[in-house]
């Protein structure tokens, strides 16, 4: 269940538009026992994780083996999903397992060595007046960010990646962490001050706006 990673597309709405709707918790019902049913729903979510994990990897081919892990491993749970949540943050929260698994596994993080380059060569970036300068340092910017975020303790991590990088609101990042609302923003703002030190400590300007320059969705 793989597809290799492509261009980015910006009109992508953080949580899918059938949400909104009656028709998502019945395509899930329906594919505990129909694989074309998964399929589809394969389809609605594949370039949100796959653009959620690169942001959190910086790492083209691990995002791809990432998302497939996920998707699997989402098949494998779904007779015991209980549509208690939205099915899209109950997918953040695979892939999130999947990237501490990851993590965890590693003796160290690859180290950010000018290699983001050629990762973020592979997707296109958001369309925009700007020059390849621009671009280029948007890049370096993020690549620098990435590098900070990755300093902190994982539920920084997340709760940062969640609210800036997927740009979802409090209530959907507490509705992904099984956690309150509340809760939820006391964590972002340790986390955002955590974060601001780590860029003192690298004699670094923090950046005061969050968001990542890669489209919000990568499709084929």
């Amino acid at each position: 269940m793989a597809r290799e990673a492509g261009n980015c597309e910006a009109d992508a709405a953080v949580v899918a538009p059938a949400e909104a709707g009656g028709d998502e918790s019945q395509l899930v019902a329906r594919a505990k026992s129909e694989p074309q049913a998964f399929g589809q729903l394969y389809e609605r979510y594949y370039g949100k994780m796959l653009s959620y994990i690169f942001r959190r990897t910086l790492d083209v081919a691990l995002a791809e083996a990432l998302t497939s892990n996920t998707f699997f491993n989402a098949l494998r749970a779904l007779p015991g999903y209980d549509h208690r949540g939205k099915f899209g943050a109950w997918l953040y929260r695979i892939a999130g397992n999947e990237i501490r698994l990851h993590w965890r596994g590693e003796r160290s993080r690859r180290e950010n060595d000018g290699r983001w380059r050629e990762e973020f060569a592979r997707l296109r970036f958001a369309a925009g007046p700007e020059t390849a300068e621009d671009v280029e340092e948007k890049m370096r910017q993020f690549a620098r960010l990435h590098d900070a975020l990755s300093r902190l303790p994982e539920r920084y991590q997340t709760a940062l990646a969640l609210r800036y990088f997927e740009d979802l609101s409090y209530d959907e990042v507490a509705d992904v962490l099984g956690r309150k609302t509340g809760t939820v923003k006391s964590l972002i703002h340790r986390g955002l001050a955590r974060l601001k030190r780590q860029f003192e400590l690298d004699g670094a300007t923090f950046i005061e706006h969050l968001h990542s320059p890669v489209q919000k969705e990568c499709e084929p």
